[in-house]
């Protein structure tokens, strides 16, 4: 016998007073009044159309179709419970797929090296990363998290910050040994140029913090790419002078490849970095996890976490 679905209430109140043996036995078990209870078993009886149980004034019997419908509701109940299970285990254990997205750049530079630590604390777990600089539709387009770098327009997402892009000005040795060093920022008007642009941002406008201030310095220059990573290498190859995010130059700068320039004047503050992910309410321990260990180990890698 099947069961529609707007009767399981119905249903599972009858199944409650059929295993406490009373009306007031199940009423006190779910903190209702016994006529409460009795009339609602009534009206399920009413739904059925048909007599489930047989009231005395010392116990109550079931009827053979009550019979029925009672191994009916053991059924429902047990996969209740299964779904409660499985519930729980979703919310706890983390395993399955996750989908991640991030901007190319910081994707290869800074979010893919961490993977094999993340992958040897969760095994279990599928990552699935698109590395793209556009802003995914989460909802629409399935992904877990999102880490977005730049300030966020007002929408139902939730939003943790990471931190923030601190910059940085470089150039190699070689290319300061023939143009010589620029020693404040309107300098660098004389000098080759490398930056940033993806068709909808073109980051040529450089800013300085001065005399307390930030101030800002149009920029030009012989080479123009959509890739941070393109442009550090056209920059250790002495094509000109770079801005950008220090965490993409540490290690050159370290090697001795790319010179830091203007220390008396520092970059304006960089575009704040987000991880963002659809709901907050019931989140699975795959997504927690990962943001979890994306504030423990990524944050870190930016200039101000």
């Amino acid at each position: 016998m099947a069961i529609p679905f707007e009767r399981i209430p119905g249903l599972m109140l009858f199944a409650r007073v059929a295993r406490s043996g009373s009306f007031s036995a199940a009423a006190q078990a779910l903190g209702l009044s016994r006529s409460a209870v009795s009339k609602q078993v009534a009206a399920f009886e009413a739904q059925i159309g048909g007599r489930l149980i047989q009231r005395t004034t010392r116990k109550l019997v079931l009827t053979e179709l009550g019979e029925e419908i009672l191994r009916e509701a053991q059924r429902v109940e047990a996969a209740l419970e299964a779904i409660e299970g499985l519930s729980a285990e979703h919310a706890q254990h983390v395993r399955g797929k996750l989908r991640v997205s991030c901007s190319a750049t910081a994707g290869r530079e800074l979010l893919v090296p961490l993977l094999p630590e993340f992958h040897r604390r969760y095994p279990e777990l599928e990552l699935e990363l698109g590395l793209e600089d556009r802003f995914v539709d989460l909802v629409a387009e399935r992904v877990d998290v999102a880490i977005r770098i730049g300030h966020l327009p007002d929408s139902s997402l939730v939003a943790r910050r990471l931190g923030e892009l601190a910059w940085a000005l470089v150039a190699s040795p070689a290319y300061l040994a023939r143009h010589g060093t620029p020693k404040r920022p309107e300098d660098l008007a004389g000098h080759a140029c490398l930056f940033y642009s993806n068709g909808k941002h073109r980051l040529d406008n450089w800013g300085f913090v001065v005399g307390g201030e930030v101030q800002r310095y149009p920029v030009q220059g012989p080479l123009v790419i959509n890739d941070a990573s393109a442009l550090v290498s056209a920059a250790i190859g002495g094509m000109g002078v770079l801005l950008i995010d220090q965490a993409l130059v540490r290690a050159p700068v370290a090697a001795g490849l790319l010179t830091p320039l203007l220390p008396n004047f520092p970059p304006a503050p960089g575009f704040p970095v987000y991880a963002v992910y659809p709901a907050r309410e019931h989140l699975p321990a795959r997504t927690q996890a990962f943001v979890d260990y994306l504030i423990e180990r990524f944050a870190p890698l930016l200039g101000d976490a």
